[in-house]
């Protein structure tokens, strides 16, 4: 089993703790307070204390912490008090991995998360698809396991606060397979990878591989979840995000997953009728959607926008809210829905009437934003883009963040 009590430089987290709300802040110190000897807060000298002494010391720090809640204490002194008075040692790997998946659920977009589909290779010939089977204390043990003799790793497996996954912390050390007693240099951010399995999915989410040591972690991930006749393999899909919400939405089994842009009106009952539904209802419902289309200038005004909202899909929030107007802090944008980054590469093929030749130029749109589709959308309602022109990979009725077009269509490469 890993030793989860090594030890970490002092400070070495005092900036992410920062970014936590108070509340946050005191959950974990009293969930370390409940978690001793592993967590329990270090003191001056290192001479033996009765237990009744060491219990009545938690106690009184519980208090300070319960204190600080009640009293709205600013978040720099109960940091201070964290890192300088009750850990002033350092932190544990343990701890450093509740602070870092705390981070997670404070501020989801933190993260750049990206999908990759799971491809399962029978040995046994059969065609039926085939749900590898995830149980995170199993997991976790093939995973440390196949990581062991590679490189030196800390791993650390909870339930996500509010969406359906199993979150997953790997830290990778370069100085081989045993730790020392306590670490003199803090692992560097890159050396740190997440991912997130979610319920009834084909597909497992996590930060992009963008070294060799992430690579080698993949090709361990396949092995864990690799079963005698089946091998596993994670395809690379082209949907990336700054929100784990996002992936779950776009991803899973949910009924949004499947329906996207104007289609999303299906998935939210917001089109047929309910055969319950009383006849009276359903008469004074179209007559009500007669009315709005009398010949006059508001009502085609009122149609204009109905089209652009059934090509680019129901908001949970008010369409007319000013949206350009909100600022750069993208914790208060949608974060359900949000891509801000989609790229496409154009292979169109033009003929050269001149030369009696075609080519095909090498063109890349890219869409950087807050909220991307968002942002197209606020185009179409105020007139500069043409809403009954704009293909399916501008409304992102598509689910995805990168792709090639060709003949105005999203192909497969």
């Amino acid at each position: 089993m890993q030793d989860d009590s090594i030890a970490l430089p002092p400070g070495s987290h005092s900036n992410i703790l920062l970014r936590l709300s108070r509340d946050s802040l005191v959950e974990l110190a009293l969930g370390w307070l409940d978690n001793v000897p592993l967590c329990q807060p270090h003191r001056v000298g290192d001479e033996e204390l009765e237990p009744e002494i060491v219990l009545q010391y938690i106690l009184d720090v519980r208090d300070v912490y319960s204190n600080y809640q009640l009293k709205g204490t600013p978040k720099r002194a109960i940091v201070e008090r964290m890192v300088y008075v009750d850990w002033f040692r350092g932190f544990n790997m343990r701890q450093a991995a509740d602070i870092e998946f705390q981070n997670i659920f404070d501020r989801p977009l933190s993260q750049k998360w990206t999908a990759s589909n799971v491809q399962i290779i029978s040995t046994y010939n059969d065609s039926n698809e085939r749900m590898p089977i995830f149980h995170a204390p199993v997991f976790m043990k093939c995973l440390q396991r196949s990581l062991k003799s590679l490189i030196g790793s800390h791993i650390h497996i909870v339930q996500h606060a509010s969406l359906p996954v199993v979150l997953l912390r790997i830290q990778l050390h370069e100085f081989g397979t045993k730790f020392v007693a306590n670490i003199t240099k803090m692992p560097t951010a890159r050396h740190t990878y997440f991912c997130a399995f979610p319920t009834s999915a084909l597909c497992i989410f996590h930060t992009p591989f963008l070294n060799p040591y992430q690579k080698i972690l993949r090709e361990c991930i396949e092995t864990a979840l690799s079963t005698p006749g089946y091998q596993v393999q994670l395809e690379s899909s082209s949907l990336t995000a700054r929100s784990l919400a996002t992936l779950v939405q776009l991803r899973t089994t949910s009924r949004t997953a499947t329906a996207l842009g104007g289609w999303s009106v299906y998935a939210n009952d917001e089109v047929d009728v309910s055969p319950l539904a009383s006849a009276e209802a359903v008469v004074a419902d179209k007559l009500a959607r007669l009315d709005e289309y009398e010949n006059d200038n508001a009502a085609r005004e009122r149609k204009r926008m109905k089209t652009i909202d059934a090509r680019f899909g129901v908001r949970s929030e008010n369409v007319d809210d000013d949206v350009e107007n909100r600022g750069d802090n993208q914790e208060g944008m949608d974060a359900e829905t949000a891509l801000d980054h989609v790229e496409y590469r154009l292979e169109e093929n033009y003929d050269d009437e001149e030369f009696d030749d075609s080519f095909i130029p090498k063109v890349r749109i890219l869409f950087e934003g807050s909220h991307v589709f968002e942002g197209i959308r606020l185009l179409a309602r105020n007139g500069l883009v043409d809403e009954t022109k704009l293909p399916a990979w501008m409304t992102g009725e598509l689910g995805v963040s990168s792709g090639v077009i060709a003949n105005g269509q999203l192909v497969p490469r």
